[in-house]
């Protein structure tokens, strides 16, 4: 499989979850470990000669993606209730998918130990500064044809 083949399925991916969520809600939020593992397993097996802290960088974009879709346009109240689910499901799913980046991030032979530790780090520092800038996002949302107003 080719880098663009596999970057444009994980993208496909991501933005199919983010449709099912917003026409058969709560289903792409159950689907997020999913997903996540996927899109991961699609950019650190499916690319080739792609440097892994490219290819840490490019597991956060879905993984974040993936995330901000379904707390903007998934369907439901947009609560902190709902908020802890979906929360809850992006840690279940995040748990293979960086155990799948660290297989991809070790095993890898050309790159040297210092670039292994900066992939590391890139990807969890991008998780963390995700969290704490998006953590609120979606809440209070409705859409125009839900107000009951």
């Amino acid at each position: 499989m080719n880098n663009k083949t596999a970057l444009g399925l994980a993208t496909l991916t991501v933005i199919l979850n983010g449709f099912i969520g917003h026409f058969f809600a709560p289903n792409s939020i159950m689907l997020t470990p999913i997903v996540l593992t996927f899109t991961t397993s699609l950019v650190c097996f499916g690319t080739k000669d792609i440097k892994i802290i490219s290819i840490s960088a490019l597991t956060y974009l879905f993984v974040g993606f993936n995330d901000i879709l379904i707390k903007l346009y998934s369907g439901g109240r947009h609560d902190k209730e709902g908020l802890g689910w979906i929360l809850l499901l992006l840690f279940i799913g995040l748990i293979p998918a960086f155990g799948i980046l660290l297989t991809t991030i070790i095993r890898n032979k050309q790159e040297i130990l210092t670039n292994k530790v900066i992939a590391v780090v890139i990807f969890v520092g991008l998780i963390a500064g995700h969290l704490l800038l998006f953590s609120n996002l979606g809440l209070g949302r409705y859409y125009w044809y839900e107000w009951n107003g």
